[in-house]
């Protein structure tokens, strides 16, 4: 290819890139919203009865993403992960919980002080701001991570996960489950709309990196074609046209990368675009690549 047929198929790549990021974060703050609608609900919920230990031994079981909330005083409640990470909290400042006991989530309105609250007189460091905005439906709410607050008898749990009923019913059968009628997840701008957008995004970005494949496999093939008259045999030609597309491809993929990373920092978005940006530069290589193969087919190797 020459370098204006170069710099194009990168400008397809990096259109690609670009619209693969903005879905992440179109979607990861979608998450976030209906997460801060339904009061920090993300899965499927559920009220049981039962003690943090019981819970924790049956973790395995179940999906990542699932925790378990229990109320405090007022607004405070303090949460423990089951499984993986709480990623989709709705933050407008700081970040998630990493897990360690002693770390606190607080609403815009909650007074801090050196960067601590206190609870029962027990100091938590606040990590995180609750809300995708300072005036949000979570002003006012704490969460604390501190398995302590939970009692060691059977109590009144909240649990929140990927299919966490049928988890939780099936490590614990016969006991009552309370399901949560998950009504915010029901509106259309965000139920219906959202994953349709989602969707349509995604198969615009899946066609432009089809036809920066199929057309940087014509261009590696008018070249191929002109070599192979000169002696030059076809799988050498191919593999210096992988190689180009390559290092294309690459190029996106570490700008999409960046992007990413800055639209982490700015937006306070669990933004992971990794597998999808791979993807698209995976298409477009193996693309191009069956292009220029099924167009060599016909010379006399």
């Amino acid at each position: 290819m020459t370098k204006q047929q170069i710099t194009a198929i990168a400008g397809l790549l990096l259109l690609a890139m670009l619209l693969t990021v903005l879905i992440g974060v179109f979607d990861a703050r979608r998450s976030v919203i209906a997460a801060e609608g339904n009061d920090l609900r993300t899965g499927q919920s559920a009220w049981v009865t039962a003690t943090l230990d019981e819970l924790t031994r049956a973790r395995s079981a179940f999906e990542p993403g699932t925790k378990v909330f229990v109320g405090l005083d007022g607004e405070v409640r303090a949460v423990a992960v089951l499984s993986g990470q709480w990623t989709d909290v709705p933050l407008h400042d700081g970040h998630a919980l990493t897990g360690r006991p002693g770390e606190a989530l607080a609403g815009a309105d909650v007074v801090v002080r050196g960067g601590d609250i206190a609870v029962d007189g027990k100091p938590y460091n606040v990590v995180g701001r609750l809300g995708v905005r300072a005036d949000s439906l979570l002003s006012d709410d704490v969460v604390v991570a501190d398995p302590s607050q939970f009692s060691a008898s059977p109590q009144r749990l909240l649990l929140d996960g990927p299919s966490s009923v049928r988890h939780y019913t099936a490590q614990f059968p016969g006991r009552s489950v309370e399901i949560i009628d998950d009504g915010t997840n029901r509106r259309t701008n965000v139920d219906a709309v959202s994953p349709v957008l989602v969707t349509l995004g995604a198969l615009v970005v899946t066609l432009i990196a089809v036809v920066a494949g199929l057309q940087a496999g014509r261009w590696e093939l008018r070249t191929a074609a002109v070599r192979f008259t000169t002696g030059v045999r076809p799988l050498t030609t191919l593999c210096s046209a992988t190689t180009r597309v390559s290092i294309v491809s690459a190029v996106a993929c570490g700008t999409a990368f960046v992007g990413a990373a800055a639209a982490r920092h700015t937006t306070f978005l669990d933004l992971d675009v990794a597998v999808a940006v791979v993807a698209v530069g995976t298409v477009t290589l193996a693309v191009s690549v069956v292009s220029f193969w099924q167009g060599s087919r016909r010379w006399n190797c």
